[in-house]
């Protein structure tokens, strides 16, 4: 009966037998974890492929608005066109930074005994429950924004919440960004989990929880 039962790979959507350690297809590995635990795997396809959507349509309007202004204006039309395609360039190639690695899985497992971190393209973090007293949480946005000839455009905000596990001539923090590391309802699932752990662990915990 087992042998009919299916479980979906987190990381490419093959359904594996319940069995099986590995996925047949891209062997990622399935690890068995206790009920209390949380467990968090996840990647943010949707939200690349969203982006590279909306990166399309605006290239796409850019090449108009180049054909459309020179046509319409003649040689004058085209003098702004030296100064926005650079910064139109720059922000291509920042986006295609930001934007690396949303499709590979990334990891956030608190269990009894050790809390574990795994996203694309940042170091592997683990920490025991028994290294250290407290877990401190720190919240940092970042508004970003741009001055543009006559007027400041404002970008895209970020958010990170900086995570820091404090003992006895012991310190170690690991930052992640909402949104992006994670996603927004794993990241509250992240800190209500870790206030809770904590509480039961005896140890102090100082920062956002459910907001």
């Amino acid at each position: 009966m087992s042998a009919t039962l299916r479980k979906k790979c987190p990381q490419c959507g093959k359904k594996n037998l319940q069995e099986d350690k590995f996925c047949t297809q891209c062997r990622f590995e399935f690890k068995e974890y206790s009920p209390g635990d949380l467990v968090i795997i996840e990647h943010l396809k949707g939200d690349l492929y969203g982006s590279i959507v909306c990166l399309t349509v605006f290239i796409a309007f850019m090449i108009l608005i180049t054909v459309a202004i020179p046509s319409q204006y003649g040689i004058q039309g085209i003098i702004p066109m030296f100064i926005i395609w650079p910064i139109v360039i720059l922000f291509m190639v920042w986006a295609t930074r930001y934007l690396r690695g949303l499709s590979k899985i990334r990891k956030f497992i608190i269990t009894e005994e050790y809390i574990e971190i795994t996203v694309p393209h940042k170091p592997y973090f683990r920490v025991n429950w028994s290294e250290f007293d407290a877990i401190e949480v720190l919240k940092r946005d970042h508004q970003t924004w741009a001055v543009l000839p006559g007027k400041v455009i404002i970008g895209p905000r970020f958010i990170y919440f900086k995570l820091i596990f404090k003992g006895i001539n012991f310190i170690q923090s690991y930052e992640f960004e909402s949104g992006k590391d994670f996603k927004r309802k794993s990241r509250k699932e992240i800190l209500i989990a870790l206030d809770e752990f904590a509480q039961r662990k005896n140890k102090d915990y100082h920062g956002p929880t459910k907001k």
